[in-house]
């Protein structure tokens, strides 16, 4: 599910809290069908906040809903996968310096209440989401777009106020009928919230405080669903939800990585997604020790990162210093990579005037070298790498005093702590995923894009053009020359790419291989993430 922000859990009905890593889903308790309906029961602490609008879908994978192109699965060349025509018809096209985007649409499309789609839903879908009054959680990602026009039923024309090369990634999120928008209304308020009304291939059939029931469309314009029936079961927190999969009261749901083996059974399979998914430090840049660029560069160099993946995630991971990884082809800087060097951080520390002081921290001018780091409460995985980040600091002469807190309070002193931080919420292009992580703060920038607002010295000026840069070649060389000038002056402390995991008990069914996935995860994601396609053996 969706969750466009690193503390909105509201967002995801079917997931684990908000920001944990690799995850694993277990279908424990499902037979292989016989034939009739089929039923999958699934645990979740999440259920509602089905808004498009306000985020839900922003990738364009739900059940209740489609975009206007949607994701393919992972082919396995290492590539990302690419964006396809859902409810549009074909490819969109753009004009020559991409500030004009035109969509033709399906013609044999029905919303859920049994009206046709047309180019007025997509319209009002995407004006909503720029309107002010809709407070629309995933804003920052569609502020380019000046104006949207309907020439005539099938056809929509994306006016944009600067070349955006990158568009298409835009163009997956969930549409809902233009009757649905709730003009001059927080989008958080709207009912469809609760009562989804999409083109997807699944309705709400109800939807309680413990439990949410979908049913599949006969009638879904793609295909027709062969699981009938998803049943969301809602418990109170993570570990309530991993006793009732361990305790076979519910037949699937989320469990942190080193759990997954635990609770495997003998016919299921553990499925893997690549992600741009990314865990690391947000660096104080309000406290005199990881003000300093050079000391923001020992600490990355001091990281096993490694030893994270392995022990951490349990090897469920890749390597990470920098936001940007290979899946981004050209863009890709391979000698952007921290090496473990515990000798040469010390050496750094030593020249920035941070002293060794025995078995403490270090110090200079009197201030010790202490950090307090936090993570969102009940975020068992980050909780561990911060665990894990300050063991490897510790004899660095760095102290971090960890402290799991609620979102509401880290979100009041961002730029003074330490926070265990999640990327990748919109990585279907390079440009969303790196300026939102790197970019200073403009008059735009959402409350968690770059949290402690430290400069790469040169960056923005490169993020400035490669955003809007038609020439692939030259906006890759752009990214390439950021990840350069991030080896400098790092800003964060990153340690690795997540592999979300899922466990499943599929018998019966076969299931389509899992797509290139985003920061959120769950019953959308993993082998689910294309349940309309899911056949009997």
């Amino acid at each position: 599910m969706t969750r466009v922000r690193q503390h909105k859990t509201a967002l995801k009905a079917v997931a684990w809290t908000a920001g944990i890593g690799a995850l694993a889903l277990v279908l424990s308790g499902c037979e292989a069908p016989s034939g009739g309906d089929s039923e999958l029961v699934i645990g979740t602490e999440n259920l509602g906040g089905y808004n498009p609008v306000n985020g839900y879908s922003v990738d364009g994978n739900s059940p209740f809903y489609d975009g206007l192109l949607r994701l393919q699965e992972d082919s396995g060349s290492g590539a990302m996968p690419e964006l396809a025509p859902a409810l549009a018809s074909a490819q969109p096209s753009a004009n020559e310096d991409s500030t004009k985007w035109t969509v033709k649409l399906r013609d044999d499309v029905t919303f859920s209440d049994g009206t046709a789609l047309d180019s007025k839903d997509v319209a009002a879908t995407y004006e909503a989401i720029i309107d002010p009054k809709s407070a629309s959680e995933s804003v920052d990602a569609f502020r380019m777009i000046k104006d949207v026009k309907t020439p005539d039923e099938h056809t929509v024309v994306f006016e944009l106020d600067e070349p955006t090369p990158s568009f298409t990634s835009r163009l997956a999120v969930g549409i809902l009928p233009s009757e649905a928008i709730e003009e001059g209304t927080p989008a958080a308020d709207w009912k469809v919230n609760s009562a989804p009304v999409g083109t997807g291939a699944y309705t709400l059939d109800s939807l309680n405080a413990d439990t949410a029931v979908l049913k599949a469309r006969d009638d879904y314009w793609r295909t027709t669903p062969q699981v009938k029936s998803v049943t969301l079961q809602g418990y109170s927190d993570t570990s309530a939800l991993a006793a009732a999969v361990k305790d076979g009261k519910v037949s699937g749901a989320a469990v942190p990585p080193r759990s997954a083996e635990k609770i495997k059974g003998e016919d299921q399979k553990i499925y893997t997604a690549r992600t741009a998914d990314w865990r690391g430090l947000t660096l104080p840049s309000d406290i005199p020790l990881t003000s300093d660029a050079s000391v923001r560069k020992a600490l990355n160099l001091a990281i096993d990162r490694d030893k994270v993946v392995d022990e951490v995630l349990g090897g469920h991971g890749t390597p990470a210093s920098t936001p940007v990884g290979e899946f981004y082809g050209d863009a890709y800087e391979p000698s952007a990579a921290f090496d473990h060097d515990v000798e040469a951080a010390k050496q750094l520390l030593d020249k920035a005037g941070w002293k060794a002081g025995g078995d403490g921290p270090r110090s200079k001018d009197g201030t010790q070298a202490v950090i307090d780091v936090t993570y969102p409460a009940g975020d068992t995985v980050r909780g561990d790498i911060a665990a894990e980040i300050a063991a490897q600091l510790k004899p660095l002469g760095i102290t971090m005093k960890v402290k799991a807190m609620e979102w509401d309070e880290i979100e009041k002193d961002m730029a003074n702590l330490a926070i265990v931080y999640a990327g990748g919420e919109q990585p279907y292009n390079i440009d969303h995923q790196i300026s939102a992580s790197l970019h200073t703060h403009t008059k735009t920038s959402g409350v968690f894009d770059n949290p402690s607002n430290v400069e790469v010295p040169g960056a923005d000026k490169l993020l400035d053009h490669a955003a809007v840069e038609t020439d692939e070649k030259k906006a890759d060389a752009d990214y390439r020359s950021v990840q350069d000038k991030y080896m400098d002056a790092p800003s964060y402390l990153i340690v690795a790419f997540l592999e979300h995991t899922y466990v499943a008990d599929t018998q019966g069914w076969d299931v389509p291989k899992t797509t290139f996935e985003p920061h959120v995860h769950g019953s959308d994601w993993g082998p689910w993430w294309n349940l309309a396609d899911w056949r009997k053996s």
